[in-house]
């Protein structure tokens, strides 16, 4: 073998020498930590002992508190989801106001629409075509207003039955809950 081929295998060399006295000194590494250790607990209560860090006791407290936090965290969005709740079902169910009525606001005449609407007593019909607007599903909004003017309570709940149980266009059944109630009136 060559002087340059004996330079380079020389550092692998060293390696391996290493390596395997490190792996051989394991017992006698881990004594020399036992005995180092035995000596920290006797120097520990010695009045030198003060001195030297102690140890640190890992209880779980840390995760313990983060759990309970979660937990707290988790409790607290679930009352604040049903107070939120509480408090929209609680508009829902409060009674419209005067000024919501006289604007005509989405909702606020329908308890008294409902009423008519069970005096009446009228069947939907099967058919668009039995309506009392021609082509109903497909008219603009100012068109239906000025075709509602000509119409009777009974043809106007028609028509409101006919709206909730098929397109529920928010903004036709509030313009029929209106003429309505005007017309109860």
């Amino acid at each position: 073998m060559s002087l340059p081929r004996r330079a380079a295998a020389l550092p692998l060399t060293a390696i391996s020498i290493g390596l395997t006295a490190w792996d051989r000194s394991r017992g006698l590494r881990e004594f020399a930590l036992r005995r180092g250790q035995e000596a920290l607990q006797i120097a520990s209560v010695t009045p030198l002992g003060r001195l030297l860090p102690k140890e640190l006791l890992d209880d779980g407290a840390d995760e313990e508190a983060a759990r309970i936090a979660a937990e707290a965290r988790e409790a607290a969005a679930v009352r604040a989801a049903d107070a939120a709740r509480a408090a929209v079902s609680e508009r829902q169910t409060a009674a419209p106001t005067r000024a919501a009525r006289e604007v005509g606001a989405p909702g606020a005449v329908a308890d008294k629409v409902e009423h008519v609407s069970a005096q009446i007593a009228i069947d939907v019909p099967d058919h668009e075509n039995e309506l009392p607007i021609p082509d109903f599903d497909n008219i603009s909004i100012g068109s239906l207003r000025a075709r509602l003017r000509s119409l009777s309570v009974e043809q106007l709940v028609v028509l409101r039955e006919w709206e909730q149980a098929h397109a529920k266009r928010l903004q036709v059944i509030t313009t029929l809950d209106n003429r309505i109630a005007k017309l109860a009136s």
